[in-house]
C-alpha cells in the first residue's frame, strides 16, 4: 500500500514537539527570572533601609526607577528585536538584569543601588518583545497559544517565588548575599541561553520574521488601528488585574465587614484561579479562530461575576466561588490576547508591536492604584468591583475592534 505523502511521520512529529518544548522551556525560564527579579527587591526594602539609614521614600524610588526604565525602553527594545534578532536582545537584557541584581549585593551603597535599579529595569524591558517574537516564530502554529500560556504562567510563578526565596536567603545569610545568589543564578541562565542560540533564532523558522523589517523606529507599524486597539486592551486588563490585587481585600472589608484574613484568602484564590485560567486558555487559543469572541465571553462572564458580588448578599463560600470563577475567566483570556497581537503584527515588526502594547501593561499598573484608590477614598468600595466590570467592557470593545484587522494585518500597517 502506498504511503500517504501528507502524513507526518511519528519521528518528525516527535522531533518538532521536542524542539518546541526546548524553545518554550528556555524562554519561559528567562521570563520566570524576569518576574522573580521584579519582586526580589520589595521584601528586602526594610533590611536595606535599616542598614543604609535611608527613608522609605528613597527605598520606593528604587522600585520607581526600575519600573520607569523598564516601561520607557520596551518599544525601543522591540525595534532592536526586529533589527538584530530577538535572541541577542533576550540574552543581552537577561545579562543586564541578572548582573545588576547581583551588583546590588556587591556594592551596598544607596547611590549605586539606584543606578543598578535603572540598569535592571533596562534589562527587564527586553522580555516581552523578545520572548513573544521567539515563541511566535519558533513554535509550531498549533502550539503557539499554549506556548504563550506557559510564558505568562512562568511569570506568575516568578512573582510568587520571589518573596519566599528572598526571605529565606536573607534569613540564612543577609540581604546582600541574597542579591548575589539570585543574580548569579540568572547569569547561569544566560550561559544556558548562549549555549542554545540556534534554537532561539527566529530567522530559522518558515515565517518571514525579518524579511520586511521597517526602517528607523517603524512607528507606522504601531500607530495603526489594530495595534492601538490592542494597546487599549492591554491597558485595561492590567488596570483590572492590578486593581483587584491591590484593593480587593480593603473593598471586601469595607463593603461586607469581612476580616482581612478571609478577604486575603479570596484574593489568593482569585490570583491562583487566574494562573490556572492562563494554562487552560492556551488550549483555547490554539483551537479557536475568533479570539475576540473568547475575550468577549470571558470578560463578560468575569464582569457579571463582579457585579453579582455587589448586588447580592452572598455567604462567604459563595463569594469565594464567584471570585474563583472571575479570576479563572480573566486569566483564560491572556493567551488569546497575545495571539491577537501576533496576528495583527506586520511581518518583521512583531518585536516593536509587542513592545508597544506591553507599555499598556505598565501604564495600567500606574493608573490602577490611582483609580481604585480614589474610589475607596470616596467611600465607594462597591465601585472597585463595578468599576472593574465597566473597564472589562472596554476591553471587549477593544478586542472586537482589533479583530477587524486580523485577516489583513499587512494592509492595516500601511
Amino acid at each position: 500500500m502506498a504511503e500517504n505523502p501528507n502524513r507526518i511521520k511519528p519521528s518528525t512529529a516527535a522531533a518538532g514537539l521536542g524542539r518546541d518544548s526546548a524553545v518554550i522551556g528556555l524562554v519561559c525560564t528567562a521570563h520566570f527570572f524576569s518576574h522573580f527579579y521584579i519582586f526580589a527587591i520589595p521584601p528586602m526594602l526594610p533590611l536595606i533601609k535599616a542598614d543604609l539609614g535611608v527613608s522609605y521614600t528613597e527605598m520606593g524610588l528604587l522600585l520607581t526607577l526600575f519600573s520607569l526604565a523598564s516601561g520607557a525602553a520596551q518599544y525601543f527594545m522591540g525595534v532592536l528585536v526586529d533589527r538584530i534578532g530577538a535572541r541577542w536582545v533576550l540574552t543581552g537584557g537577561m545579562t543586564l538584569l541578572a548582573g545588576a541584581i547581583a551588583m546590588m549585593g556587591v556594592v551596598p551603597v544607596y547611590g549605586a543601588l539606584a543606578a543598578f535599579a535603572l540598569v535592571a529595569g533596562l534589562g527587564n524591558s527586553v522580555f516581552h518583545p523578545a520572548d513573544y517574537t521567539i515563541l511566535g516564530a519558533r513554535v509550531q502554529p498549533g502550539r503557539v497559544g499554549r506556548a504563550f500560556s506557559f510564558h505568562t504562567f512562568a511569570g506568575m510563578a516568578g512573582f510568587a517565588a520571589a518573596p519566599v526565596v528572598m526571605t529565606f536567603l536573607a534569613t540564612a545569610w543577609d540581604w546582600q548575599t541574597s542579591f548575589v545568589i539570585v543574580g548569579a543564578a540568572g547569569l547561569l541562565i544566560v550561559a544556558l541561553l548562549l549555549s542554545q542560540m540556534r534554537l532561539l533564532d527566529e530567522r530559522g523558522s518558515s515565517e518571514p520574521a525579518l524579511a520586511r523589517t521597517p526602517s528607523g523606529l517603524g512607528l507606522r507599524a504601531v500607530v495603526s488601528p489594530p495595534v492601538m486597539y490592542m494597546f487599549l486592551f492591554f491597558f485595561v486588563v492590567a488596570l483590572v488585574s492590578l486593581g483587584m490585587a491591590g484593593f480587593m481585600p480593603a473593598a471586601l472589608n469595607t463593603l461586607f465587614g469581612m476580616g482581612l484574613v478571609e478577604a486575603n484568602l479570596i484574593l489568593t484564590g482569585f490570583l491562583a484561579a487566574m494562573a490556572v485560567g492562563v494554562l487552560f486558555g492556551g488550549f483555547v487559543a490554539d483551537r479557536m479562530q475568533r479570539l475576540d469572541l473568547v475575550a468577549g465571553v470571558g470578560f463578560a462572564c468575569a464582569a457579571a461575576a463582579l457585579v453579582l458580588v455587589v448586588l447580592t448578599r452572598l455567604p462567604y463560600p459563595a463569594i469565594l466561588a464567584v471570585f474563583l470563577f472571575a479570576g479563572f475567566m480573566i486569566g483564560m483570556i491572556s493567551p488569546s490576547r497575545d495571539m491577537m497581537v501576533r496576528n495583527i503584527s506586520p511581518p518583521g515588526a512583531s518585536g516593536r508591536v509587542f513592545g508597544f502594547v506591553s507599555v499598556g501593561l505598565d501604564l495600567g499598573g500606574v493608573a490602577a492604584p490611582v483609580f481604585f484608590g480614589w474610589l475607596m477614598d470616596r467611600g465607594l468600595p462597591e465601585g472597585v468591583f463595578i468599576g472593574a466590570a465597566a473597564v472589562l467592557m472596554v476591553a471587549i470593545v477593544a478586542g472586537a475592534g482589533a479583530n477587524r484587522y486580523v485577516a489583513r494585518p499587512a494592509a492595516a500597517a500601511e
